[in-house]
């Protein structure tokens, strides 16, 4: 047994030292552009409700409670910070676009996601659902791939077709404020807390 576990040691060894000195490739044109992609960051925002009640939260800008204002939105509070989603489009990436775990006080929720379906023409498909299992609750919007670029979207009900519902006179399950930045800088993590 012995001799077993000292073999395994030594080509492990051996593998080690010709791993290291291999060169180093160059990057590949996907990473390149990644690097190359604007960010899209996201922030839950609920309203209050007496499911909901008020509660202390990260900060919600000025920005986005004008558009809530404009919304119809007069009570509300921040349950996350500015949360990066990634581009799943691009297969070598490392996608954990979990936005909230949807625990609110006695209140629950569905964990809640992200995704980036689609960047095409100069133009960013921005989706966050989750909030009620199976029940198609989601924000999506599609905003001008540019840094700067934000609003804020209700959460509503879609139906199979993609067709947006909202019961009249019912406040939206949530709202998202959505916020484009410019690339990564390379050797920079695309994680932040204000923005």
């Amino acid at each position: 047994m012995k001799s077993l576990s000292f073999a395994c040691l030594l080509v492990f060894n051996m593998v080690a030292t010709i791993a290291a000195e291999l060169p180093a490739q160059d990057p590949t044109p996907e990473s390149i552009a990644r690097r190359q992609f604007n960010q899209v960051f996201v922030k839950v925002i609920m309203p209050v409700t007496a499911r909901t009640p008020k509660q202390d939260g990260p900060v919600v800008e000025s920005w986005v409670a004008e558009q809530l204002k404009q919304l119809g939105e007069s009570e509300y509070f921040a349950v996350t910070n500015w949360v990066p989603v990634c581009d799943g489009l691009l297969a070598d990436d490392i996608v954990d676009n979990r936005v909230w775990g949807g625990s609110l006080g006695k209140a629950s929720f569905c964990p809640v996601g992200g995704d980036i379906p689609e960047r095409n023409n100069g133009r960013v498909l921005v989706s966050v659902g989750g909030w009620s299992p199976g029940a198609g609750y989601e924000a999506r919007v599609t905003l001008a791939d540019e840094p700067g670029t934000r609003t804020v979207e209700p959460v509503l009900y879609h139906t199979p077709s993609g067709e947006k519902r909202q019961v009249q006179g019912e406040k939206p399950m949530a709202y998202v404020a959505v916020l484009i930045a410019p690339p990564p800088q390379q050797g920079v993590t695309s994680h932040s807390d204000d923005e």
